[in-house]
């Protein structure tokens, strides 16, 4: 392993362009300098030039004659390797004379030029419009009579519309004509100006995946059996109903022999006689449960009916997810008595079992347990609420997460 340097520079922007920028991020220039200290071992560090001595007494007594052999041939392979990098730029000769031309003729183009071969006074000496160029100043330089910012080419204003559209040519999302911007142009604030494009294009607003809004978890009742959710599902070619309770999550499931409303309410009615009538049910857009007849059946037995938004499932995910439940019991287990009863008994994720919190007491079933777990005994609510609303929020965490979701902009009348 080689000897480590210490170089030591009062040129300030120099530090980074010879450390940490990235060999692609570098103008052409800096990079063939760069290239060729790759086989040295140093770091390069900031000293100010009154600290400098030999260094600074060094440049201003230059030795006088002309340049040597080994000078005229770094500064020609250096304009062979600028030349190169404008070759390699993904435009015609006929749009990089285009730019030329653009750039002779745009006022703000001109100063930046002249900035660059005369050098660059302090921010606070500069016109307002060169101002956002100066952060760059490091990284603009001139081949071929064309003003490039790296290995890019710098847009005047007259054909930033025209660039504008086709970096977006094939309607690609906001990063993606970001990095082809990369590739070819740059202006101050291309950025921003690719964000409001592709925000404002009707064909990407129209195909354009909708974002998800933030979970709202669904609200603990007060008591069992006020508030239930109910679905419809398909097992083995027949239908059943089933019906959640939200306080205990306790299932219901219910054979139908067909699907009308009349089947329906029938099969729900015997389900109401057992547990008492719901305060609210909350259910799909299904035709059972939009029909006249299911809106007698609510009046009749005094319940509130809350139905989905159609085609959005979510909006009735308590219900979906205990249909998701049941059949992934029912797949493993051929006895679906015998799971309802499992399921019902096993305590969930707060340590409580659904039938605990339903009727206050434990079910029997074929596990041997000591008699004095069948007593009847009320779980401490309070220890169940703090848990259940705990495994809702982190719910909640891990979908917004997942989903990346975020508050959604509220709709107007009118809008598109």
């Amino acid at each position: 392993m080689g000897l480590q340097f210490t170089l030591m520079t009062d040129h300030k922007p120099l530090v980074p362009l010879l450390s940490t920028r990235g060999l692609d991020d570098l103008p052409p220039r800096i990079l063939r300098f760069r290239l060729r200290l790759l086989r040295f071992a140093f770091n390069i560090i900031h000293v100010p030039g009154k600290n400098l001595i030999t260094a600074d007494a060094l440049s201003r007594a230059p030795l006088a004659g002309p340049p040597s052999a080994g000078d005229l041939q770094f500064e020609k392979e250096v304009e062979v390797f600028v030349d190169s990098v404008v070759m390699g730029l993904p435009a015609s000769d006929r749009k990089l004379k285009t730019v030329k031309t653009a750039q002779e003729e745009d006022e703000v183009c001109k100063k930046v030029i002249n900035h660059c071969f005369a050098g660059w006074p302090e921010k606070c000496q500069l016109d307002q419009d060169i101002k956002p160029y100066w952060q760059h100043r490091t990284d603009f330089h001139v081949a071929n009579d064309l003003l490039m910012k790296g290995q890019r080419l710098v847009i005047p204003k007259a054909l930033r519309a025209d660039i504008l559209e086709r970096l977006h040519e094939g309607h690609q999302g906001i990063s993606k004509c970001r990095a082809r911007a990369r590739e070819s142009a740059w202006w101050p604030g291309i950025s921003t100006d690719i964000g409001r494009m592709v925000d404002r294009c009707e064909i990407c607003k129209t195909h354009r995946p909708q974002s998800r809004e933030p979970l709202l978890p669904t609200q603990v009742p007060d008591r069992p059996w006020q508030r239930v959710g109910m679905d419809l599902f398909e097992w083995s070619k027949k239908h059943y109903l089933l019906i959640i309770d939200f306080f205990s999550r306790y299932i219901e499931v219910a054979e139908l022999k067909s699907t009308v409303a009349e089947v329906t309410i029938r099969a729900i009615k015997e389900i109401f006689a057992r547990h008492g009538t719901a305060e609210t049910v909350v259910s799909d857009n299904g035709p059972q449960f939009s029909s006249e007849l299911f809106k007698k059946f609510a009046e009749e037995f005094q319940f509130t009916h809350i139905t989905s938004s159609p085609l959005y499932p979510q909006a009735n995910g308590e219900a979906e997810r205990a249909v998701r439940t049941i059949k992934d019991l029912w797949r493993k287990e051929t006895d679906q008595s015998k799971a309802l009863l499992a399921y019902r008994a096993t305590p969930l994720e707060h340590g409580f079992s659904p039938a605990q919190l339903l009727m206050g007491r434990n079910l029997r079933t074929s596990l041997p347990q000591p008699t004095s777990k069948m007593d009847p005994e009320w779980p401490d609510l309070h220890t169940f609420r703090r848990k259940d609303e705990e495994g809702r929020r982190l719910q909640a965490k891990h979908y917004n997460r997942r989903h990346r979701s975020r508050p959604l902009p509220q709709l107007t009348s009118g809008q598109k």
